[in-house]
C-alpha cells in the first residue's frame, strides 16, 4: 500500500548574506529562485500545508562556527542584516522558523519535533545551496525516514558542476526523491506520487 504524503514545504537558507551581490558566499542563481520558491509557498498554504523558513544563524561571539569556519568567513550572525531572509519571499505569520547551526536543518535544532507535531510525514525542499544545507537536510530527513522531494527548480548550488551533482545525489535517496515545480504544486494539491 503506498502510503499518503503529508508534506511541509522547507525553505533553506534564503538569507542576505548569500543573496547579496559581492558577498564571498554570493550564490549566483538564487534570485532566480525567488519566483519559484513564492509560487510553492503560496500555494503550500492555499493547500494547508506548513511552511517552515530553515535559516542559518550564529551567535554574535562566533563561538559555533565549528569546521565551517575554515571555508567560510563569517555570516548570518544573529541580529545582522546578512541574516535575515531577503527581500522579495512571500511570508507570512502562520509560517514556522527553525534556526539552525550547520548545514542540516535537522543537526541539533527542534525540526524534526515540529514536523511530528504537525503530522508530517514528508519534506519538501527549497533553496540554497543543493550542495550544502540542501543535500545535508534531505539527507538526515531520509535518515529519519521522511519522504524526501528536492524541487529541481526551486534550489540551485555553488555552481553548476556542484549542482549536479547534489541533484544526481539527491535522486539515488529515494524514489522520486527529485521532482519538478509542477509536481510539487500537484502533491500540494493532493495528488498523489509515487512513494515507493
Amino acid at each position: 500500500m503506498i502510503p499518503t504524503l503529508r508534506p511541509a514545504l522547507l525553505v533553506i537558507d534564503m538569507q542576505n548574506d548569500f543573496l547579496t551581490p559581492g558577498s564571498r558566499l554570493f550564490n549566483e542563481g538564487a534570485l532566480a529562485l525567488l519566483p519559484s520558491i513564492n509560487h510553492l509557498t503560496e500555494a503550500a498554504r492555499a493547500a494547508r500545508v506548513p511552511v517552515v523558513w530553515v535559516i542559518q544563524e550564529h551567535r554574535r561571539q562566533l563561538v559555533d562556527f565549528g569546521r565551517e569556519g575554515d571555508i567560510s568567513p563569517v555570516h548570518c550572525v544573529e541580529g545582522t542584516m546578512g541574516a535575515q531572509l531577503v527581500g522579495g519571499l512571500a511570508q507570512s505569520v502562520s509560517d514556522f522558523r527553525v534556526v539552525k547551526r550547520r548545514f542540516s536543518g535537522f543537526h541539533a535544532t527542534d525540526l524534526d519535533l515540529l514536523l511530528r507535531c504537525l503530522d508530517r510525514n514528508a519534506v519538501l525542499l527549497a533553496g540554497i545551496n543543493s550542495d550544502g544545507c540542501v543535500l545535508a537536510t534531505a539527507v538526515d530527513a531520509h535518515a529519519r525516514d521522511y519522504y524526501v522531494r528536492v524541487v529541481a527548480q526551486a534550489t540551485s548550488g555553488w555552481d553548476e558542476a556542484a549542482h549536479a551533482a547534489a541533484l544526481a545525489s539527491v535522486s539515488r535517496l529515494q524514489p522520486a526523491a527529485l521532482i519538478a515545480l509542477p509536481e510539487a504544486l500537484a502533491l500540494f494539491a493532493g495528488q498523489s506520487l509515487n512513494t515507493q
